[in-house]
This record gives structure tokens, C-alpha cells and sequence, in this order.
């Protein structure tokens, strides 16, 4: 009965956090703020009504599609996550209680639910950002609507460009490097995007990312002949638990956003890495392990991925050219 009540104490006091917010002006934009774990919605710096957006994103014909996809997954991610709780919140309820023997199996299946619901809750934020993206481009044209230019007879585009794209500027590259370019080129557009350049073992390092780049993350070029042929971007996540998962969760759904749903995705968590004292030390160690890969069309792939070591442990984010 005492666990009962404190997990009941624990609910209520969850449901204080819930305030009104403003309802969505469907006249505006909207913005993304990508704050720590899921991003917030705002127009004119202020955040809005999460469901009032969603009723009017759905009224979007080019908006609707992601709008009810990422609303679905958010309401099965919220489910899971108020499972995960109270699996894990139950034993400690106990514990607090007094309890002699909490059934702390209970926790652990609470612990595997929760990882589990990781890339859904990844999934159902990419979602519903491509639907406030599509919202924000019918806004954009109705504002700015400027002719769809006309495709000549000697059209020089490479097959396979939609209609109105631009041509190719020049060869393809990932976060503001391009394939194939000379060391010189890549050591010009490291500095020129404020970013300190070095060498070392025939490898070019830059201290950021010129462009497309993640918070925080240096980056590690590879050449062949002189040629670039691999970017590697470094993040090093906090050094606590919490902040470690929530980075390569925000990572990850960066490059979803960017990239899509992946082609191939692999995370494991063993069950005695799952207690957060125990979770760094397990990365460290390589017994966290978790990739996710992206084939793109043009022959370029991106593979997300945990290194353990050398310390510290870091998240790599590596894109190769085309064959």
C-alpha cells in the first residue's frame, strides 16, 4: 500500500508540469528549438499548444502524412515510457517503503522497455519535425511565390534531377567538405569556416565542421592520392550517463532529420550495463555497441557509431564518397 501511494504521490506530481500554452497562429512559421532530448515548438520565440499544431498540421495536405505518423509514434513512445516508469518506479516504491525483498526484476524490465523506446521516440520527433518543415515551406511559397523555372530542350542536368533543381555546383562532400578535393582545398575551408587546421599521419584534422556540422564535434579527413575520400566528425558526449545517451539520441536524430530513416540500425545495451552507474564504464569497455548506416543516392553513405576507445569514449559520425 505505501508503494502504491508513492507512486500515485510521484504521478501527481508529474502532471504539475502541464501548463496552457498559446495555440498556433496558422498564419506563421514555426520553429524548431532542438533543446536536450526532444525538440520544442515555437512561433515568434514563444512555444505553442503541442496539440492545437497538430490538429492544424494535419490539415496540410503536404504536412499530414508526417503529422499523424509522428503524432502516432509519440503517443506509442509516451505509453511505453509510462510503462518503463512504473516498472522501475514499482521496486523502488517498495524500497522506499520498507520493503525487505523489492521485486527489482521488475526494474529491469523497465530498463529494457526504455531502450527499446529509444529509436521510436527518435522516430516520432524526425516525424513531426518533416511535417512542421513541410507546414513551413507552404508558408515560405504563399509569402514568396516565385516561378518553377522552365526546363530548356538541352537540359544539362544529370539524370535523375527533379525538375527546378539547381545543377551541381561541384563534386558532393558531407559538412562542408567536398569529395575529392586536394588537402590544400580541404585545409582552406576548414579555416575559412573559423575552424583551426592539422595534419598528422597523412590525415587533415579541423578542429569543427565548416558546414552540416553537429555541436561540439571536430572532424577527421582521410585522403587518397591527395584526394579526399572520408569525413569523420568526433563528439565527445558529458561525462555523465544521462547526458551521454541524450547526445547520441540528439545525433542520431539529427542525422534522420537530415538523411532520413536509416537503412540499418543496431543498439545494444546488455543487462548489466543498464543501471547508470554501470552504463560508462560498459562503453568504455565496448560492451555498449550501436550503429546506424544511411546508403544515400548518390553512391554517399553515413554510419553513426560508438567508439569506446581510445578514451575518452566518443560518437563518431564517418561519411564516405562514392565508389
Amino acid at each position: 500500500m505505501k508503494a502504491m501511494t508513492w507512486m500515485a504521490a510521484a504521478l501527481a506530481l508529474h502532471g504539475i508540469g502541464c501548463v496552457s500554452l498559446p495555440k498556433m497562429d496558422a498564419t506563421m512559421p514555426i520553429e524548431i528549438d532542438r533543446g536536450f532530448l526532444a525538440p520544442r515548438y515555437k512561433q515568434a520565440g514563444h512555444p505553442i499548444d503541442h496539440g492545437d499544431m497538430v490538429a492544424k498540421l494535419k490539415r496540410e495536405p503536404s504536412a499530414e502524412p508526417a503529422a499523424s505518423r509522428g503524432e502516432g509514434l509519440r503517443v506509442f513512445s509516451s505509453i511505453m515510457a509510462t510503462a518503463a516508469g512504473a516498472l522501475i518506479g514499482w521496486p523502488l516504491g517498495e524500497a522506499i517503503a520498507g520493503e525487505r525483498k523489492p521485486m527489482w526484476a521488475l526494474a529491469g524490465v523497465g530498463a529494457g522497455v526504455f531502450a527499446v523506446n529509444i529509436p521510436i521516440a527518435i522516430w516520432a520527433d524526425s516525424s513531426m519535425d518533416n511535417a512542421v518543415e513541410a507546414y513551413n515551406k507552404t508558408r515560405t511559397s504563399s509569402d514568396d511565390t516565385p516561378a518553377e523555372p522552365e526546363v530548356s530542350a538541352k537540359d544539362t542536368r544529370a539524370p535523375g534531377a527533379r525538375a527546378g533543381s539547381a545543377p551541381p555546383s561541384g563534386p558532393r562532400g558531407a559538412f562542408g567538405f567536398a569529395f575529392g578535393a586536394s588537402k590544400e582545398a580541404s585545409a582552406a575551408a576548414c579555416r575559412q569556416g573559423g575552424h583551426t587546421w592539422s595534419e598528422e599521419e597523412g590525415a587533415g584534422r579541423c578542429s569543427g565542421a565548416p558546414a552540416e556540422g553537429l555541436a561540439g564535434a571536430a572532424a577527421q579527413l582521410d585522403f587518397t592520392g591527395d584526394r579526399l575520400t572520408a569525413v569523420e566528425l568526433v563528439i565527445r558526449p558529458p561525462d555523465d550517463a544521462q547526458g551521454w545517451a541524450g547526445a547520441f539520441r540528439e545525433t542520431e536524430a539529427a542525422l534522420v532529420r537530415t538523411h532520413g530513416k536509416p537503412g540499418e540500425r543496431t543498439f545494444v545495451v546488455p543487462d548489466d550495463c543498464k543501471a547508470e552507474e554501470q552504463f560508462l564504464a560498459c562503453v568504455a569497455e565496448g560492451k555498449v555497441t550501436g550503429s546506424t548506416s544511411w546508403s544515400l543516392d548518390d553512391g554517399r553513405s553515413v554510419v553513426l557509431s560508438i567508439a569506446g576507445s581510445p578514451p575518452p569514449s566518443t560518437i563518431r559520425v564517418r561519411a564516405r564518397s562514392g565508389p
